[in-house]
């Protein structure tokens, strides 16, 4: 039998090789080139129509954001141009295509009703906002909603004069996370406000990094702090495409045309590499940020409830009272590995991974304790974000009571967490003036514990408890028992 095998594999040895197609000729460099070329000037040509300019124009309190569907504004242009005709600057109308505007930005058609998603520092403190889209369409837009923690915003066409709705065509959104280093990646931009014809500017290069971060600096680690952002976490993709003044909230799309990302900032901080430019990844985090805002609603970040231990590392330090982490059966020196099945090595890759569900819902943690490895279910906290919020897609009031998580409860004083005071239930996070709950006395920030005989932990809790009662309904706080009538 040996003799036999031997045999075959000498023939074999001897056999001639297959027939083969003809290779094809080799591409000379100057058709390789020109292959790239193509590329990217099809992927510029198909995400272009949906790339847009945007022109902030701020009213009298910068700090104020006045440019929100349904919100109360002060002066029209016209007023204001008559009242400060003299700015050292040229006025923007929307139908002035020529004049120039001193504050500007980017934005990305993402919705098939002409939602516009950007960065938020790009609309905030606006009074009015103005557009210019493909085909030199102009028009006024404002914000259905916006978010601090990741900066980001979706403005929309605005409907106040009745007029004929834009023609905006909605980009692609692919899939950032599966991006690896050396990507080619195009930034797609109002640089310099060089669109003024509705045609932004382009830019490409590879994908230098992933998963960076910056750090704040020493204005926002000065008192009073300036909120932490997911800027701060590592979050971003780094890019070697040249990104000017005006790309922040511009497209970077990869060679499919797809948006793959959402730039943020011109210039890079004391530190970092001058060249680079950043952009909010569209990864499981940035997609649902995005579609949450796109239907005008607020984005709830998922809370776990830990304390970071000294060397900020994936240990837990503390675990707070009543919190998911508590209710979980975490303990203090836990090694927190992964967050479902995305895997964590310090303490903010942790809170990234939390961050990227909402709140409510229900995570598998894998956890190191001591030589075992255990696994842990916990239904997650909501997250208090620094800064504003806005919101114009809000669940309907209860007899004029809106409720929120105990956790977003502002119990932070001059460094000292208090939020171990064993909250449970809901907090009242707005009161109606005139309604019925108002009548009955209720106040923001009060704790709603019980609803009847039925103790409540979170806000789908309340209003599951609430949904089909009539006539009057006792509320337990923390402040004692309020009848809502």
């Amino acid at each position: 039998m040996t003799s036999l095998v031997l045999s075959s594999c000498l023939v074999l040895a001897w056999t001639g090789p297959l027939e083969q197609e003809p290779s094809r000729p080799a591409l000379s460099p100057a058709e390789v080139v020109s292959a790239i070329e193509t590329a990217i000037s099809d992927a510029i040509a198909k995400a272009e129509p949906s790339v847009v300019a945007i022109h902030r124009a701020k009213g009298e309190n910068s700090q104020e954001t006045q440019a929100v569907r349904g919100r109360r504004r002060t002066l029209n242009l016209q007023e204001q141009q008559r009242r400060f005709p003299f700015e050292g600057r040229m006025p923007l109308l929307p139908e002035s295509s020529n004049l120039i505007s001193f504050d500007f930005g980017a934005g990305v058609v993402i919705g098939n009703r002409g939602q516009i998603l950007t960065m938020f520092h790009v609309v905030k403190g606006a009074r009015q906002l103005f557009v210019r889209a493909a085909d030199r369409q102009e028009f006024e837009a404002e914000i259905i909603a916006a978010d601090s923690r990741s900066d980001l915003a979706v403005i929309v066409p605005s409907d106040r004069d009745g007029a004929e709705a834009p023609r905006l065509k909605p980009i692609a959104i692919g899939d950032a996370s599966g991006l690896r280093k050396g990507a080619f990646l195009i930034a797609l931009g109002n640089s310099f406000n060089a669109a003024r014809d509705g045609k932004p500017s382009a830019s490409w290069g590879i994908l230098s990094n992933i998963a960076r971060r910056l750090d704040p600096d020493l204005e926002d680690m000065s008192f009073p702090r300036r909120p932490i952002r997911l800027l701060n976490f590592p979050t971003l993709l780094q890019l070697d495409s040249k990104l000017n003044l005006g790309m922040s909230g511009g497209a970077v799309i990869n060679l499919k045309g797809e948006l793959v990302g959402l730039t943020t900032m011109a210039a890079s901080p004391a530190g970092f590499d001058a060249m680079a430019g950043y952009a909010i990844p569209m990864d499981k985090l940035g997609r649902r940020a995005a579609v949450t805002l796109m239907e005008g609603k607020e984005i709830e970040y998922g809370l776990l409830g830990i304390m970071a231990d000294d060397g900020h590392t994936n240990v837990v330090g503390r675990v707070q009272l009543n919190s998911p982490a508590a209710l979980g059966d975490l303990q203090t020196g836990d090694r927190i590995l992964a967050v479902d099945d995305t895997p964590v090595f310090d303490f903010d890759t942790l809170v990234v991974a939390v961050n990227a569900f909402s709140a409510g819902e229900t995570v598998r943690l894998k956890i190191q304790r001591g030589d075992e490895t255990i696994y842990r279910t916990v239904v997650l906290a909501k997250v208090a974000v620094d800064g504003e919020v806005i919101a114009t897609n809000r669940p309907k009031p209860w007899r004029g009571l809106r409720v929120d998580y105990t956790s977003t409860v502002n119990r932070v004083t001059f460094g000292r967490n208090d939020l171990d005071s064993a909250l449970t239930g809901v907090v009242v996070a707005e009161v109606e003036g005139g309604s019925a709950a108002a009548v009955a006395g209720l106040k923001k920030d009060q704790v709603i514990r019980k609803v009847g005989d039925q103790t409540i932990r979170t806000p789908r809790e309340f209003a599951q408890a609430v949904a089909t009662l009539d006539g009057p309904v006792k509320l337990q706080t923390d402040l004692g028992t309020f009848t809502v009538k």
